[in-house]
């Protein structure tokens, strides 16, 4: 307890300290740009949007290499992006405590909406892969109930890739690093006709890296290599009144897999058996294999007071992956020295499509009543073979799952005087599952529908153009679902309930000091029922199967998020978070044991803490650039029944980055877990099983990028 206060009050010594500087700051510096973000379905600037959100511009991205979902661990505060345990581009990705951990199978949804130019993707299982070049990234903290698409009852993650623009406008970046990891990005862009008004844009990665993220000891070599191409094609129409753009994409990543760590009890802990989360021991060669293609329409037009939009995706994904979970387990144990065994064995192989399709006008209503309205589809098909082996008795499992899902929202903003606006909304979800397949030869046939009506009430005031209050009541929905991990048939068969997230919010975002200064407060309270928790099962004849149940939970916290430019050429930054939460009881006909109530809530540490800054200085004919971000979290339990094999210590992590901008040209080095901390962010465990999952190493890449 004393440790955990002492951190608390070093989080708060650090927020402190980034506005130390203020009062002492002499320096003429212009103010902080302006953010256009579209988390409401419209634009505005960042700081009049009513919501906790962080946006991620262009150049943050570049200079940061945020190449993957992952790295905004490092720039938002609650938001805890890792890799799945099932495949290497799966994605487990957590907001607020609320997420999912088995993204690489096909009946799972994440508590945490993933989308791409506005457009929700299901499928987490290829979601930690490179991105193309971005525009932004919008992460919404909070449910988002109203205004996005489905199931986003934690927060929201917007991808925005660049726009075909009017100027020529072209990219080149290559990339040596780590591992011999190579790459090559690019975006191209221009006008493709006289006025202008048709636009087109390509935008493409290729990526490669050698084994040496870990070594296999029983396989002599090192492991971790993976290819990544990715295109992008934009055809865009700009007119006075209608415009449109359609996107194109395909993507390819194929890889050697991903590698669990064995370990074994050690005292209060757990120990690798190779000694090293930077090696492994299993006899199975792993492998990942992932193609997923598709297309995005946006139509928008001008009408009688305000926009009438259509937003349309389709996507195809095949994924193939497989994994020894046991991560190699001494044969000894079992009476036979001398080899290593493979004791919990899976294979996968996914065919996914979906469809979606939404329709929303928004404008002014009257002078000082804005709305926005709409209404969505989204269907999906889902088909997943899943052959598994545990203690080499074998289980054969056929997935075939439909999803049709429908709604219709609205919400309103009334300015009742300047500085008073009301905010009102809903939404009304109906969700239509079916699950057919079998398990060992024995079929099943399910279906279900859920449906549920999510309002939001919000009330802002303007203290002054630059500072604003806000407090909201909001609700969101997680339909219910079949468990996609179930090793038996009543455990695949026994429907878990739908999840309700009830949430109060309150906060301040100002922007002081002639714009230099941006500081936004939040603190929210969460009540959550029927919330979807897996289970290991630890012993008994279901040993390492896996159960959901629903319990309910409330969780509560602080975010402060603050940036300053300190200079014309020195801009600095910190965030942070102190949080509590934890299970609070189950229904008896929802839940199988009831055995987690009391419990800490999974991937929700009490404290989180970040500080970085830039800063640019002229050197020669050039711009000399150097930056760094560190951030650090306590320590938390990554599964919700808090043992010990899923313990998470407290880590920190320090990254830079330094560049020199010339002309058209920009040469950077960038570094990675700089101080190359070790360890892992998830296990679990069952008799000799007990793997773990490890963290990245220290990594460094360095690109040159020519811009024209």
């Amino acid at each position: 307890m004393a440790n955990r206060l002492h951190s608390r009050w070093l989080l708060a010594a650090g927020i402190a300290a980034l506005a130390a500087p203020v009062a002492a700051q002499e320096a003429e510096a212009t103010g902080l740009d302006d953010i256009v973000v579209t988390a409401q379905r419209r634009d505005q600037k960042l700081q009049d949007v009513p919501l906790s959100i962080t946006a991620v511009g262009t150049e943050t991205i570049q200079r940061m290499q945020v190449n993957n979902a992952t790295d905004l661990n490092r720039i938002v505060p609650n938001v805890k992006f890792d890799p799945v345990s099932g495949g290497s581009t799966g994605l487990k990705p957590y907001i607020r405590g609320g997420g999912v951990a088995d993204g690489g199978m096909v009946l799972s949804e994440s508590e945490v909406g993933i989308y791409v130019d506005g457009i929700y993707r299901a499928r987490l299982s290829a979601a930690y892969i490179d991105t193309l070049e971005l525009e932004r990234i919008e992460v919404v903290r909070g449910p988002q109930g109203v205004l996005y698409g489905r199931n986003s009852s934690a927060g929201a993650v917007n991808f925005i890739t660049r726009e075909p623009t009017e100027e020529f406008t072209a990219t080149a970046e290559a990339g040596f690093g780590t591992w011999n990891e190579r790459r090559i990005r690019g975006f191209v862009s221009g006008a493709i006709s006289a006025d202008g008004k048709w636009r087109a844009s390509m935008n493409g990665l290729v990526r490669a890296r050698d084994g040496g993220r870990q070594y296999n000891v029983t396989l002599d070599k090192a492991v971790g290599s993976d290819e990544t191409q990715g295109v992008q094609g934009d055809l865009a129409y700009v007119g006075d009144a209608v415009s449109g753009r359609l996107s194109l994409f395909y993507t390819h990543v194929s890889g050697d897999g991903q590698w669990a760590v064995n370990t074994h009890p050690d005292g209060d802990d757990f120990t690798p058996n190779t000694g090293s989360y930077r090696r492994v021991a299993s006899p199975v060669e792993s492998y990942t294999h992932v193609k997923q293609y598709g297309a995005t329409l946006r139509l928008s037009a001008d009408m009688p007071g305000g926009q009438l939009t259509s937003l349309t995706g389709y996507s195809k994904l095949d994924d193939k992956w497989r994994q020894d979970f046991s991560g190699g387990v001494d044969g000894a144990v079992l009476g036979m020295p001398g080899t290593m065994l493979a004791l919990f064995d899976r294979t996968s192989a996914t065919d996914q499509w979906q469809f979606s399709q939404e329709l929303q006008a928004g404008g002014a209503l009257l002078p000082g009543l804005d709305y926005v309205a709409g209404v969505y589809f989204f269907t999906e098909t889902g088909d997943q073979d899943v052959f598994t082996s545990i203690f080499f008795a074998p289980t054969d499992t056929e997935f075939r799952a439909k999803t049709d899902s429908f709604a219709g929202f609205g919400q309103l903003s009334w300015q009742l005087a300047e500085r008073l606006t009301l905010i009102a909304g809903g939404r009304y979800s109906i969700e239509d599952k079916k699950l057919r397949g079998s398990i060992n030869g024995q079929d099943f046939n399910l279906s279900n529908s859920w449906s549920r009506f999510t309002p939001k009430l919000g009330v802002d005031f303007r203290v002054d153009p630059s500072v604003l209050l806000y407090l909201s009541y909001s609700q969101g929905f997680r339909s219910g679902g079949y468990n996609g991990l179930g090793g038996n048939y009543g455990q695949i068969t026994a429907a878990f309930l739908p999840q309700y997230t009830t949430a109060y919010e309150g906060g301040v975002k100002a922007d002081l000091l002639d714009n230099r200064l941006r500081f936004n407060l939040a603190a929210f309270y969460n009540k959550l029922e029927n919330r979807q928790q897996s289970i290991v099962v630890a012993s008994g004849p279901d040993i390492g199967t896996i159960t959901v149940e629903n319990y309910d939970a409330e969780l509560k916290g602080i975010e402060l998020e603050a940036t300053m430019k300190v200079t014309e050429g020195l801009t600095i930054w910190a965030n942070g978070a102190l949080n509590e939460g934890k299970y609070t009881g189950c229904s008896a006909a929802a839940a199988v044991s009831c055995t987690i109530i009391d419990n800490q809530l999974p991937v929700f540490p009490d404290w989180t803490f970040a500080v970085g800054f830039d800063w640019a200085v002229d050197v020669g004919p050039g711009t000399f650039r150097l930056g760094s971000d560190f951030n650090a979290r306590d320590s938390y339990y990554s599964t919700a029944d808090n043992v010990q094999i899923g313990w998470v210590d407290s880590q920190k992590f320090l990254n830079g980055y330094v560049g020199y901008e010339l002309g058209h040209w920009t040469f950077q080095l960038t570094g990675k877990n700089i101080l190359d901390e070790s360890g892992w962010n998830t296990g679990f465990g069952f008799s000799v099983v007990q793997p773990r999952f490890a963290i990245d190493p220290r990594t460094v890449l360095g690109t040159v990028r020519f811009t024209f």
